[in-house]
């Protein structure tokens, strides 16, 4: 497989997880998941004291377990989603998804996926998009 399949297949992971939650809260935290190197998808977490953490107290604690995972040879691929405002190529604002995907071969990629809560908890997706990401992992 190559980095961007791989990067796809854990980003398909992550998607279904924040679905389920979209639907069953309206909300998540963000959620970590990573391609270990013996090719099993784990679900990464934070474990705090505080009920009600910043998520960027949340994504910079899953970078930094990320990060320590990379450096130990663990994993091929790092996966952090968070739930934002985000502006789509076509500058519309909503509520979106944000996944930042990174490869330890040096492929990096960042995932948006705007969404609209309707009713009965109905949740009905925009336009994916993709930018360029950032190379915090490996």
């Amino acid at each position: 497989m190559t980095a961007k399949q791989e990067c796809e297949m854990l980003l398909n992971t992550l998607l279904q997880l924040v679905e389920v939650m979209l639907k069953k809260n309206g909300e998540f935290y963000p959620t970590g998941a990573v391609l270990t190197t013996d090719y099993e998808q784990t679900f990464t977490a934070l474990e705090s004291e505080d009920d009600h953490p910043h998520s960027q107290t949340i994504v910079d604690a899953l970078i930094e377990i990320h990060k320590e995972m990379a450096q130990n040879n663990e994993i091929i691929v790092s996966g952090i989603a968070m739930n934002t405002t985000i502006t789509s190529p076509n500058q519309k604002q909503s509520d979106g998804i944000i996944v930042s995907l990174e490869h330890k071969d040096n492929y990096s990629v960042v995932i948006g996926l705007p969404y609209k809560k309707g009713l009965f908890k109905k949740i009905k997706f925009g336009e994916i998009f993709a930018l360029e990401g950032k190379h915090d992992i490996f």
